[in-house]
């Protein structure tokens, strides 16, 4: 059967790899972000800043969707001290505040199906200690503590909530890094197998690389010796004062 499926920052990354995986199957694919996706795609657009919210951009949206995928993100990194405010506000907004803003107004609009799917793609730092992006972390940890609540509050929508919580990717995100060692890290179309599989089958939570699923058990085991650790990895970072 046919579904319909929204992805925030499907023009890119991870988001565009999920937006061609089910575009494949014959799903109708709509994307909200500022960069146009390439027209070969075949996805509808719907161009909004997540960091400026606008329900009047998201009136083209007239049917509800089967999977809603809040995808789009961004980070800023150095020493936590020397960063601008307003740069790590941006990334509370676009990244949390944002899809919390969207999702409320899907919801209040009938625009998520009933028995329908959200799936927020968090971020493996929910397992590991990333000291050179906190607002980053910080705001992933909001999207994942709204995620959980959510969860329970549309119970009798019976719209699961599933929580995707990947590692490092060779993405346009790793930027945001420079000289952190962030470079590299698997390509985005190898976790879309295991995200879709997660969405489908409704899970809670999904960790969908080796790296993420090693965070989450040495989290549990032996979560400050996995701080401390990393801490040397990204020290030399954090001494010189770099902002990305």
């Amino acid at each position: 059967m046919k579904q319909r499926v929204l992805i925030t920052g499907g023009s890119d990354g991870l988001g565009r790899a999920l937006g061609r995986y089910y575009r494949s199957a014959g799903d109708d694919v709509w994307v909200i972000d500022i960069q146009e996706p390439n027209a070969s795609e075949g996805f509808e657009f719907v161009a909004m800043d997540m960091s400026a919210f606008s329900a009047d951009a998201l009136k083209a949206l007239k049917d509800p969707f089967d999977i809603v995928i809040c995808n789009a993100g961004i980070s800023v990194s150095g020493d936590f001290v020397t960063i601008p405010d307003d740069k790590e506000d941006q990334v509370m907004d676009i990244n949390f505040t944002g899809h919390r803003r969207l999702i409320k107004y899907l919801l209040s609009k009938q625009l998520i199906n009933h028995k329908g799917r959200i799936a927020f793609v968090c971020s493996a730092t929910q397992y590991l200690s990333f000291p050179i992006a906190l607002t980053y972390s910080a705001s992933k940890g909001a999207m994942d503590g709204f995620a959980q609540a959510l969860e329970s509050y549309l119970t009798a929508q019976q719209i699961s909530v599933t929580r995707i919580y990947p590692g490092p990717m060779n993405t346009a995100h790793s930027k945001y890094y420079p000289g952190a060692a962030t470079e590299g890290g698997r390509r985005p179309e190898q976790s879309v197998p295991s995200i879709v599989r997660g969405i489908e089958r409704r899970k809670r939570k999904v960790c969908p690389d080796p790296i993420s699923r090693f965070y989450r058990v040495a989290s549990r085991i032996a979560p400050r010796q996995l701080a401390r650790k990393t801490y040397t990895f990204y020290k030399d970072r954090l001494q010189d004062g770099g902002e990305g």
